[in-house]
């Protein structure tokens, strides 16, 4: 099953995020991401401006630090592929984009604050914050 989390913008410039879910987190201040496995997760949000192409950036802070090291594991580097997203994005339209990751077990066990963002180009069109214990 899939909830819906809290969660924060960390510089959306083109979106606006209505819903954050991720599986097996429910209720928790944190998140688990349990090493070895994949986690699921889904964005519902709109763009005030037509967007081309969209590529996913996750990076996941080490105990609230501010450093941050990137989730390079991804099946799909580009977010308009097999993620429920086909590209152009246009407004006045919800989305709903979908990912999942491996959390890979060299990960160390620690609070991870996880970046993720959309980003065309240069620009980050949607960026959230998750509250996350890698596990």
């Amino acid at each position: 099953m899939v909830y819906g989390i809290n969660h924060s913008d960390c510089g959306s410039t083109r979106a606006l995020v209505h819903n954050v879910q991720v599986k097996g987190c429910d209720e928790v201040d944190l998140c688990p991401l349990i090493r070895n496995n994949s986690t699921e997760l889904e964005i519902t949000f709109e763009v005030d401006s037509e967007v081309e192409n969209l590529k996913p950036v996750v990076k996941g802070d080490v105990n609230d630090n501010d450093f941050f090291l990137p989730f390079n594991n991804f099946p799909e580097k580009d977010a308009c592929v097999r993620s429920g997203l086909a590209c152009p994005l246009v407004p006045g339209q919800k989305y709903t984009y979908n990912s999942k990751i491996e959390v890979k077990n060299y990960y160390p066990p620690v609070k991870s604050n996880v970046k993720w963002q959309l980003k065309n180009g240069k620009d980050t069109i949607l960026c959230v914050h998750i509250p996350s214990i890698i596990m």
